[in-house]
């Protein structure tokens, strides 16, 4: 069978791309991936793909844009009829729209993947012509609930959850939320009590140019603290912490549930449709996580809940256990088999 995957090119569309076509790949199906440029730094090892230029959508330069998309059109009507892929599956992002629309025309069949409590722009108009449509939420209608793919990595370090002792605290501030976190974070520390700061450790992903300005605030306020631009084993660092203060992009949170981590939600205040606010929300209604909307007085609030888990580590416990309940394991193979039952009719 030869698959095509196509994803926009964030980290939150491709690293459950990535998942499926490692997973496709030791299936022993054929596989390409389709992405953009940004899309092509997630995806370096893998192959073959095809990167496209990465399109903004604008209104100001709309007819260049309409004569990009004609040329990308063409480009893969020559392709697919000459490779005629079997299954295209789209997880989202403007590019994803043109390749399973070529192909549905072609006779491919088409899957699409919507990893956000709401619909993308994308999804929405490719699902009128989806043989099979999933969703990490439910979105009713057709759509079938599925746990996202997540990578390897996160399955193999799976390890019991623990909290004695000192509290390790991961911060994650994805690519979109890093500077904001620099300054949220050590803030809400330092209302914390004294003693009580004394059994935290941070580790946290700062991006670039704030380490130094940020050890500085963390040793003035004597927390002990490990910090990096950009942290490579994020799995195995996950799955150490004993709490995380991340944003709540569908890849992220499927991480979490893979790791069975508690955490505290701050979505990004500037994500389409407000997706990341309702996706936190439904984790918070699991009992997974606190969630926390970033605006004036967020440091305070944020020192409430670290407060409230340092003196009840019950809660964390419960947490850990309710967002490890929200992982369907190994979904990556799911995902794969229904592809293949998709294809076989």
């Amino acid at each position: 069978m030869k698959i095509v995957i196509c994803s926009g090119g964030t980290g939150g569309h491709m690293f459950p791309a990535c998942a499926l076509f490692t997973a496709v790949r030791k299936k022993g199906h054929g596989v390409t991936m389709v992405t953009d440029g940004r899309g092509e730094v997630f995806c370096a090892d893998i192959s073959p793909k095809i990167v496209l230029n990465t399109v903004r959508f604008s209104y100001r330069k709309i007819l260049a844009i309409m004569l990009d998309f004609a040329h990308t059109f063409l480009k893969f009507f020559r392709l697919w009829r000459k490779e005629s892929p079997d299954v295209i599956v789209g997880f989202g992002g403007i590019l994803t729209v043109i390749p399973p629309l070529v192909g549905k025309i072609l006779g491919s069949r088409v899957i699409i993947y919507e990893q956000n409590a709401i619909i993308g722009r994308a999804n929405k108009f490719l699902e009128k012509f989806a043989d099979l449509k999933l969703s990490t939420f439910e979105l009713g209608g057709e759509w079938i609930e599925i746990a996202a793919p997540v990578r390897e990595e996160f399955s193999r370090c799976g390890r019991p959850y623990e909290c004695e002792g000192n509290i390790n605290i991961l911060v994650l501030g994805g690519s979109q939320g890093a500077a904001s976190f620099t300054k949220i974070i050590p803030e809400a520390l330092s209302l914390i009590d004294e003693r009580e700061r004394k059994s935290i450790e941070i580790t946290q992903q700062t991006g670039k140019g704030n380490i130094e300005e940020l050890r500085n605030l963390y040793e003035n306020i004597g927390i002990k603290s490990t910090l990096k631009e950009f942290i490579q084993n994020v799995a195995e660092v996950m799955a150490t912490a004993q709490l995380v203060i991340c944003r709540s992009g569908a890849s992220t949170l499927s991480e979490l549930a893979t790791t069975g981590r508690p955490a505290i939600l701050i979505p990004y205040p500037n994500s389409s449709k407000d997706h990341q606010l309702h996706n936190a929300v439904y984790y918070q209604g699991k009992k997974a996580a606190w969630v926390l909307e970033e605006k004036e007085g967020i440091a305070s609030e944020l020192a409430e809940i670290i407060m409230e888990v340092l003196q009840n580590r019950e809660l964390l416990k419960s947490a850990a256990y309710n967002m490890m309940r929200s992982s369907a394991g190994r979904a990556v193979d799911d995902f794969v088999k229904l592809i293949e039952k998709t294809y076989s009719g």
